[in-house]
């Protein structure tokens, strides 16, 4: 048989003890003996104090992370040119204005700042823009108005945009300038130009467009012409802009019998004198002059060469026309529509040799923008990898600067790659004046 389990040898004797006395043992808390005591008293040592030093190495970790952040109450003078509505609250990656500012605080403080103005909101004031200079370069980029304009305000690259144009104002067949911009709301835009004019961005309106070309043939009617003067200067006056970019794309159509250069290059002289008169008419005497600028084809002033007609080529689109030099005067620029070249040759024969033995003597190298394209903005052929880069780096070098179509395709879709590549090229954008704060 096998042991008895119950028997006293298979029982643990746990030393001996009694299970009283392994009770009797255990230490018991109460309300008298609420703790346990340890009955050597503790004596500190240098051993015990290791936390310290690690935790002062991140003390001041922290610290000199925070002095990195607010230096000079806030303000970095790389980034100062640039002033930014974020999260409601004004200032790029600086909270110097103390609390959040709603949009129809800033909007209202906005208002009482003048066309050459920006409101500066580290002092709450209206502050003079810098005054132009023969100097400057520009870099001009269209917005297509049927895009939310807020993109093109928190776009970072827009630091380096000197002038927007605004498409399109649109021309009816009456010689009439619409009063609202293409597919949007006119509140919304004027609420996107107050916030690009505090970085002192001038903005014009562009008037045409392709779907427009057709039209501005009925300003060879009297009537029609003086529609489209007035109508063209009060929509300046209503959206405040600085000025007008034509876009005027008629060309040697049926309606100009082939023959652009002769029979509507007078027309095109007619109304931008009445412009460039209206619009002088408008300005306040200490304001700038408003600005009027024209968009150029880039074969307009191509001579006859090796079987091609040069810039009085028919074609069934009627994409062609000859420059008219007289017209020159009238205007602070001219955009070259330079988009579209695709072979590499192309290119240096326009750099190389077109534009400085035709378009300089036409029109000066002080008037000239060197026009690129971003992505859905290119139609075929697309131009080959760097060109954006050489006409920005070129407009800036040699020229008045750089025009891009269009900063909508390129925020939208490239996440403003090109505006970036070609503000650096040309080391463009706004130099705000400095202001210290008072300490």
């Amino acid at each position: 048989m096998g042991p008895n389990p119950t028997s006293a040898s298979s029982t643990p004797s746990y030393g001996r003890l009694s299970g009283a006395e392994l009770i009797g043992s255990c230490p018991v808390l109460s309300e008298e003996n609420p703790m346990l005591e340890d009955p050597a008293p503790f004596k500190p040592s240098l051993r015990h104090a290791w936390p310290i030093i690690p935790g002062a190495a991140i003390l001041a970790a922290v610290a000199y992370l925070v002095a990195i952040i607010v230096t000079d109450n806030c303000i970095d003078k790389k980034i100062s040119e640039v002033t930014y509505r974020d999260n409601n609250i004004l200032g790029e990656q600086c909270r110097a204005i103390e609390r959040e500012v709603p949009w129809h605080e800033l909007s209202r403080k906005l208002r009482r700042c003048r066309r050459h103005e920006y409101y500066d909101p580290l002092h709450d004031d209206c502050q003079k823009c810098p005054a132009a200079t023969p100097n400057d370069r520009v870099f001009a980029v269209f917005w297509e108005s049927q895009k939310d304009c807020s993109r093109l305000v928190e776009e970072v690259n827009t630091k380096y945009v000197t002038h927007v144009y605004w498409a399109f104002a649109t021309l009816s067949p009456t010689g009439a300038v619409s009063q609202s911009l293409q597919y949007w709301n006119d509140t919304a835009i004027m609420n996107c130009m107050s916030e690009l004019r505090m970085r002192c961005i001038k903005q014009l309106i562009s008037i045409g467009g392709a779907e427009s070309r057709d039209s501005f043939f009925a300003l060879r009617d009297e009537k029609a012409l003086d529609l489209f003067a007035k109508t063209s200067i009060s929509v300046v006056k209503k959206f405040d802009f600085d000025g007008i970019d034509m876009d005027d794309e008629s060309g040697n159509q049926p309606q100009a019998q082939f023959k652009w250069k002769e029979t509507q290059a007078p027309v095109v002289f007619k109304y931008l004198t009445a412009l460039r008169k209206g619009l002088d008419e408008i300005q306040v005497p200490d304001e700038p002059r408003y600005l009027l600028t024209w968009d150029e084809f880039p074969t307009s002033l191509d001579g006859p060469d090796e079987g091609y007609t040069g810039c009085s080529l028919v074609t069934d689109g009627g994409w062609f026309r000859c420059y008219d030099k007289k017209i020159t005067p009238l205007l602070d620029w001219v955009n070259i529509m330079l988009y579209n070249i695709a072979a590499g040759d192309g290119y240096a024969k326009m750099m190389n040799r077109r534009i400085p033995l035709y378009w300089v003597p036409a029109i000066g190298a002080d008037k000239l923008l060197i026009g690129a394209c971003s992505s859905l903005g290119c139609v075929e052929p697309v131009p080959p990898p760097g060109q954006s880069y050489r006409n920005a780096y070129n407009g800036s070098v040699l020229y008045k600067g750089s025009m891009l179509w269009s900063a909508t395709n390129d925020v939208l879709y490239d996440n403003g790659q090109t505006m970036k590549t070609m503000g650096q090229a040309g080391n463009y954008g706004v130099r705000m004046p400095f202001r210290p704060l008072e300490v």
